[in-house]
């Protein structure tokens, strides 16, 4: 796997100009004009787009040969990162520069002799900094130039654009076995704006991060038919591809290099919404609003406005899992909204538009098995840079092992790790931003648990006073709270199994079956 870190601007652009194309035969005209536009001979355009159209990703068509190609970025991947990770989240924090160019350059340099890296010249970090304002810059004027009314979007083909917006649900879920309230989930929606349909959903009780993005967008790419199945829900929900623009806005886990490096992996464009100009949102925020005025009538619902909340307690009335309010909010896009009329599509429905988009103009689609999934996935994972030691990889205070850790471990290595929020068995270990390993647990013994799960032993043991926190501490605060789940319900289904109330009402229809009707 080759990371897009890796890709010069020349790879980037014979992307854009091979993709718009598909299959269709490239004549000898079109092949001398991108021979100019790049830089190359005729010949080695067919070449390349041959290449290319074996497997249709920028990454394809970076040489394998040693050296670097015209255009390439001569620093290594440690160093790009601390230049981002500078102009990122050092940058913006800073309220005034008496000289931007001259204090940028002396923070990245500080920081690289922190890491022991070698600093780069003032001219490549003001270089960086330039590429990043012009990418903004032309941004801004996407925005402008796709509206024909401020704050207007407009889309002809499916997936053209693809809007993608967070909010906290109206709504007060609780836990699985103790039905005790656990708080409001975030809800993560993405919407295509051609044909209104919403391409991917995601729940979480943690605020939006950049994890959320990558299970979004994997969502919105692969079929959604493992997940519906995971889910227990029999439903058509045949919106996916890879989308040509994502609209987003400007919070921080929209602006991650992950994000960045996969997109530019998939020719997926990033056009964010100018700053504080919410109108440029209004497409996801109408259906994010639609879904919560349904919400209203369910039991635990909070309202969605002050007025609205006044008289409610939903903390007392809440009785949907997650997981649950999830399979409610599945039918109701799937097999409600997607098949209701829509005043802006002239009351067509979303579905209905979709397959007259479709037939005119497929989106692209992501091809492969289960580990072509799973390589999409990795490209827009979070990324954490960590260094091996003698036992091995270290981080969320767990450690992890590969064979090719023991020639790393010699010179402390600095990596890159991927990791996938839900599931921590397993992270994606790279030295060059190109190849990755997957690191297991060092003691394969040990059970799959979830970031949330890891943070939530980590607030236990630190509330129970331990200072020296463990991988051990760790697993086995997660593997009594477990035996506490269990054991309660079996304590729970036991008393009332034997309650005769509870043998009278459990003749009734279930509370979530109520909710389903």
């Amino acid at each position: 796997m080759v990371d897009p870190s890796s890709l010069s601007e020349r790879e980037i652009k014979m992307a854009r100009l091979f993709r718009p194309l598909a299959h269709e035969p490239m004549t000898k005209q079109q092949a001398e004009l991108a021979a100019q536009l790049l830089g190359l001979h005729w010949t080695s355009v067919y070449r390349l787009r041959r290449k290319f159209l074996a497997k249709p990703v920028a990454t394809s068509l970076v040489p394998k040969v040693s050296g670097r190609p015209t255009g390439a970025r001569f620093l290594g991947f440690q160093v790009e990162a601390v230049i981002n990770e500078v102009l990122q989240q050092w940058l913006p924090k800073q309220q005034r520069l008496a000289h931007p160019g001259l204090d940028i350059t002396t923070q990245v340099r500080k920081q690289c002799v922190e890491e022991g890296l070698k600093p780069p010249s003032r001219h490549t970090v003001t270089a960086r900094w330039n590429s990043l304002k012009a990418a903004e810059e032309a941004s801004l004027a996407e925005v402008a130039s796709a509206s024909t009314a401020p704050g207007s979007l407009v889309a002809t083909r499916a997936l053209e654009i693809v809007q993608i917006d967070h909010t906290q649900s109206d709504i007060t879920v609780v836990d699985r076995w103790f039905r005790r309230p656990l708080g409001r989930p975030w809800l993560t929606v993405a919407i295509d704006i051609a044909s209104r349909c919403v391409v991917a959903i995601y729940l979480s009780m943690e605020r939006p991060n950049a994890a959320t993005v990558a299970l979004v967008l994997s969502r919105i790419v692969l079929p959604k038919q493992v997940w519906l199945d995971h889910l227990g829900i029999d439903a058509s929900w045949p919106m996916h591809g890879i989308p040509e623009v994502i609209h987003l806005d400007n919070a921080a886990e929209f602006h991650g290099q992950a994000l960045k490096r996969g997109c530019i992996q998939y020719g997926i464009e990033l056009m964010y919404r100018p700053i504080r100009r919410p109108r440029y949102g209004g497409h996801v925020e109408r259906v994010i609003r639609t879904l919560m005025e349904r919400l209203k009538g369910l039991p635990g619902a909070t309202g969605n406005s002050v007025a609205d909340r006044e008289g409610r307690n939903p903390d007392k009335t809440a009785v949907m899992t997650l997981q649950e309010y999830e399979q409610w909010l599945v039918l109701e896009v799937a097999q409600r909204y997607h098949h209701s009329e829509h005043r802006g599509l002239f009351r067509a429905t979303p579905a209905g538009t979709w397959e007259a988009l479709e037939k005119v103009a497929a989106p692209r689609h992501h091809h492969g098995g289960p580990q072509e999934a799973l390589d999409f996935l990795v490209q827009f994972m979070p990324l954490e840079r960590r260094s091996i030691q003698r036992d091995g990889l270290s981080i969320f205070y767990m450690r992890y092992w590969h064979p090719i850790f023991a020639s790393w471990s010699q010179s402390r290595q600095k990596v890159l790790v991927r990791y996938h929020p839900e599931d921590l068995s397993r992270v994606f270990v790279s030295v060059d931003g190109r190849k990755y390993y997957e690191a297991r647990y060092a003691d394969l013994r040990l059970p799959v648990i979830s970031l949330w799960e890891q943070r939530a032993a980590l607030r236990l043991l630190k509330s129970e006073g331990h200072t020296q926190i463990s991988q051990r501490l760790i697993f086995k605060a997660i593997e009594e709270q477990r035996r506490i789940v269990e054991r309660a319900r079996r304590e729970t289904r036991r008393a009332r199994l034997e309650a005769p109330a509870y043998r009278k009402a459990s003749s009734r229809p279930a509370v979530v079956a109520r909710i389903f009707c």
